[in-house]
């Protein structure tokens, strides 16, 4: 086949290998391995800058930080108040409830408002003021360990923060070694990316996190075992089911990628969906805690996103079609 074959000028052209339809090869500056180490170290230092710079700007603000942090665990906490005196108000109806009962119900009652505002002062003291066997505030089981946690607290708001940046230096690396289609294809796709990053981050903390920290509260006969959660691991594991979170919503792009790069089509999908609702649940059970609360919640959006993916690759398959009949 000759070099000037129309077919082969229209392919350049639409890759983005073309150059005015001239059907030349895009050109990439070329570097030497010592130009590439010398590249990344400028970019490694920029971002460390940025990711310094913004733990320094949080440091401050450690109460703050703090309360945002372990607010799952007092969505869970209020939610398990108010059922603790839907049980009090129940036992009383039936006559069951002692002097002793009656007083927790009186007092959570009045201050019912104000507890679930965080409005209360003495909110320490509801443990023992309201009868309820779950502690308002978790734990340090040692004298370093809210100080690590903060610490741990610090990096991951500096890196949120700081994100714009480091993905911008890592983005212009990896940039400067693609073709101009390469990426298009990235910008492309990098929105939905991060729309679904912050999706599956926002559903691990504001739902999946405290309903399963709530199932396991609910498991636990206060007479037999006291629920008791240290802030050491509450971190640990809001930071792994959060990411587990938003790793997993990844899914509709990468059953994209899947197609794009000709491993599987559409058609495949949609053939072998019972073994891909088999492995949503396997992949949730790995990466939630061993309680069936924190699965479902996990592979209950993972069917949802698994059907937009179905959809964006339909989507694809109707353009693939599409290109040989326009060519």
């Amino acid at each position: 086949m000759q070099l000037d074959d129309p077919r082969i000028r229209e392919a350049l052209d639409d890759d983005g290998d073309g150059a005015g339809g001239a059907g030349k090869p895009e050109q990439l500056p070329r570097m030497s391995f010592g130009d590439h180490l010398d590249e990344l170290r400028k970019r490694v230092i920029r971002s460390l800058l940025a990711i310094g710079i913004a733990i320094l700007a949080v440091l401050p603000f450690k109460q703050e930080v703090t309360e945002i942090l372990i607010e799952p665990y007092r969505v869970q906490w209020r939610i398990g108040f108010e059922n603790w005196i839907e049980q009090l108000q129940e036992e009383k109806a039936r006559g069951e409830l002692d002097d002793l009962g009656e007083g927790f119900l009186a007092f959570s009652l009045e201050n019912k408002d104000k507890i679930l505002a965080g409005g209360f002062r003495w909110d320490y003291l509801l443990e023992r003021m309201s009868g309820y066997p779950v502690p308002y505030s978790l734990y340090a089981t040692g004298g370093l360990e809210d100080m690590l946690a903060f610490m741990w607290f610090s990096l991951i708001f500096a890196l949120a923060i700081a994100s714009p940046v480091v993905v911008w230096q890592a983005w212009a690396f990896v940039a400067a070694g693609l073709y101009k289609h390469e990426r298009a294809v990235f910008y492309r796709y990098f929105p939905l990316m991060v729309v679904l990053v912050c999706a599956g981050v926002w559903f691990g903390y504001r739902i999946a996190l405290p309903f399963s920290l709530g199932f396991l509260v609910s498991l636990m006969d206060p007479s037999q075992v006291k629920a008791i959660f240290s802030i050491g691991q509450f971190l640990t594991l809001e930071f792994t089911l959060t990411a587990a979170m938003g790793v997993m919503f990844q899914l509709p792009l990468i059953m994209l990628a899947l197609q794009k790069v000709g491993l599987v089509r559409h058609r495949a999908f949609v053939k072998h969906w019972r073994v891909t609702v088999l492995v949503i649940f396997c992949c949730s059970a790995l990466f939630t805690p061993p309680e069936p609360v924190s699965m479902i919640l996990m592979a209950a959006p993972m069917m949802l996103l698994y059907l937009f993916g179905l959809l964006l690759t339909w989507r694809a398959s109707k353009h693939e079609q599409a290109l040989p009949e326009a060519s």
